[in-house]
């Protein structure tokens, strides 16, 4: 899609780290990572939201993550790693073509990263129910 820049990066027009890539889905190292190895994994095809995705898009991406995970682990051998999605500018979202965040973590390098939970919790019921209508 023109004028994407995760579009150019799969690509290949425009420069990026490239840690892993196969047919369907490329990583690369985030420009501004939060730690050392933090990691972006983007389809090939430009989808804007996990929502626009079909079934195959996630499964192109989730395939990516499990390999480029295991990579990050064998290599920088972190303590954790957190994996983080955004769909929508509310959740944080700022490039606009579906990609899963992978951060490699170790112990005491910061917060992790949550909404506030609510004083007033839902009703569990009627999520349920809302949701399986």
């Amino acid at each position: 899609m023109a004028g994407c820049i995760f579009c150019a990066i799969v690509t290949g027009e425009a420069p990026a780290h490239v840690i892993y890539a196969d047919d369907d889905a490329v990583a690369f190292l985030d420009r501004r990572p939060s730690a050392l190895g933090h990691t972006l994994v983007a389809p090939r095809r430009h989808v804007e939201h996990l929502w626009d995705g079909d079934a195959e898009d996630v499964v192109a991406v989730a395939r990516a993550v499990h390999a480029t995970a295991a990579l990050l682990h064998d290599r920088l051998q972190p303590d954790g790693l957190t994996m983080r999605q955004n769909t929508g500018a509310a959740s944080g979202q700022d490039v606009f073509h579906l990609h899963v965040h992978l951060v490699p973590r170790w112990h005491g390098d910061g917060h992790i990263g949550w909404p506030t939970r609510p004083d007033d919790l839902p009703d569990l019921a009627e999520v349920q129910a809302r949701l399986t209508r």
